[in-house]
């Protein structure tokens, strides 16, 4: 098996946070967040009818109807299945708390099957019990605790130990392991079976499998046809850790390797069993592959095919435009520094040449396949983008490149390269101009530090770092171009770093990412401007 795991398309479309799905719905629908630790879905409004999933705090519903004391819901994290729900388990967010759910917060999930949680509040300490795959908004991070927020605002505190900082929700960016996905879902051995159960308090394998892959960033539907309609069968000779496994009957397991899986029983609880066993062998029908092990998912773009970049174009093409920049700015990272003064693709009059880049070329190049279906829309976008007026092609070769944007303040001033956000994040400095603009309105470096401005960067925004005017070489003011990633509420930016060879030194550097925070204490320049593509 192995290490490194490919998310397919299923992934991509189920993997949304929750607030993604949210932004998607009409304005006027009613929404609502679970706030007790754990809330009965049941079938239709009877007291004793059948339980058919369970929900955990913080998860998303939109309400659909109400009967009594009892809500009809919509489960955002369960591919909007419907069910009814008691009305005292849910919140209906209005004021400050509507603001709640913010993905742009820190986050975590709790991993231990079961966790003590020590709400602080004005009637005295006291605690409550949160299940694996609970998520939470992070106020403080102590050395061996969480403090954390609860629906209805009130403040509670986690072991460290039984928590993690929530992985990307954008599965392209999740790096999870199959043997991780095993030991989630293997520490719930022997919990009791419950139909419709999520949790240590009783399980089945259906939510056993939704619970294991939920901890990990990865929201599945919970119904077996959403899962055959969105995955692809394995054959029994090809299981690979991590995959779902489809018996006669209905029934499911969840495969763990070396012919081993596990499974409940009814009047049971969760064991483990192997394929090869008579009864499991004969009723064994095939696997689905949600997560598979893909290593060119890793591979620089360089290193890509046509055929491989048009499968991640459509893999990505449900992503936001600048989840999309961000991921194609991610898959240089390694590629070794252009170093030559002009630029390779200009020396050579070509619009592709994703072995070596420089910033400019970085910027170029992602944005141009993150605006695109296919390999050759990529190149039509660049002969659009990438100069002042239209570029031009003769035998496959750029005849124009004289015509190409050469400044960074050119692109910001041009309006091809998304909308100018820079007065919209913080105050603003005015310096002198450059490129005929006698002054310019920059964010300075104290503003760029500020945490107010990181918390309203965004994938993909683009960031055009500004010289001191003192050290113009010439009539030019950005030094630098760079690509923002948000990645566990972090924000890090993507740049192609090094420098150009010089008659006394040679150049050198490579694509990195690094943490916004730490380039700004280490970078030379004083502000910068940022676009956004939206």
């Amino acid at each position: 098996m192995k290490n490194k795991l490919l998310i397919l398309l299923f992934c991509c479309l189920a993997g949304f946070s929750p607030l993604h799905v949210f932004a998607q719905e009409a304005k006027n629908d009613t929404r609502g967040i679970i706030s007790t630790p754990l809330a009965n879905v049941r079938s239709d409004t009877k007291a004793k009818s059948p339980i058919i999933t369970q929900l955990l705090m913080g998860d998303e519903v939109r309400i659909l109807g109400k009967q009594d004391n009892r809500y009809r819901i919509a489960i955002l994290t369960q591919d909007r299945r419907e069910g009814w729900v008691q009305q005292e388990a849910v919140l209906v967010p209005k004021g400050k708390n509507r603001d709640y759910l913010n993905a742009k917060r820190q986050w975590i999930v709790i991993t231990k099957p079961k966790s003590d949680a020590l709400i602080l509040d004005k009637t005295g300490n006291h605690k409550v019990a949160l299940y694996a795959g609970t998520r939470l908004p992070v106020l403080k991070k102590g050395a061996d605790r969480y403090e954390v927020q609860f629906p209805d605002r009130s403040v509670a505190v986690i072991k460290a130990s039984d928590a993690m900082p929530e992985k990307p929700l954008d599965p392209l960016a999740n790096d999870t392991k199959a043997d991780e996905i095993v030991n989630t879902a293997k520490q719930f051995l022997h919990v009791q079976y419950f139909a419709g159960g999520v949790t240590a308090q009783g399980i089945d394998m259906q939510g056993l499998i939704y619970v294991a892959y939920r901890i990990h960033g990865f929201f599945l539907g919970m119904d077996g046809d959403a899962l055959l309609a969105k995955t692809r069968k394995i054959q029994k000779k090809d299981l690979e850790p991590g995959d779902i496994l489809l018996f006669h009957g209905n029934g499911m397991g969840l495969y763990l390797g070396s012919g081993r899986f596990l499974q409940t029983t009814r009047k049971g609880s969760v064991g483990i069993a192997g394929i090869h066993d008579r009864r499991a062998s004969h009723a064994l029908l095939y696997g689905l592959r949600i997560i598979g092990a893909k290593s060119e998912e890793k591979k620089k773009l360089a290193d890509m095919t046509a055929d491989e970049i048009l499968i991640a174009q459509t893999r990505v093409a449900p992503l936001a435009v600048g989840q999309r920049i961000a991921y194609w700015a991610g898959r240089f990272i390694g590629t070794p520094y252009d170093t030559d003064p002009l630029g390779l693709y200009v020396r050579t009059s070509r619009i592709i040449a994703d072995e070596k880049a420089d910033c400019m070329y970085h910027v170029f190049r992602s944005v141009e396949l993150a605006q695109s279906n296919t390999p050759a829309e990529a190149v039509d976008k660049a002969l659009t983008l990438r100069f002042i007026m239209k570029g031009a092609l003769a035998d496959g070769l750029v005849v124009n490149y004289n015509d190409r944007f050469q400044y960074g303040e050119d692109m910001v001033v041009s309006g091809k390269w998304g909308r100018d956000i820079t007065a919209v994040l913080g105050p603003t400095q005015t310096i002198t101009g450059s490129r005929g603009r006698d002054q310019v309105d920059i964010l300075p470096k104290n503003v760029l530090a500020t945490r107010a401005l990181q918390k309203n960067l965004q994938d993909g925004d683009i960031i055009y770092w500004v010289k001191d005017p003192r050290k113009r070489a010439v009539d030019e003011i950005v030094g630098h171009l760079s690509i923002v990633r948000i990645k566990s509420g972090k924000v890090s930016v993507i740049h192609a770093s090094g420098d150009k060879d010089r008659p006394s030194k040679r150049g050198g550097g490579m694509v990195k990412e690094v943490l916004f925070s730490d380039y700004l204490k280490s970078m030379r320049f004083i502000g910068a401007f940022v676009t956004r593509f939206e």
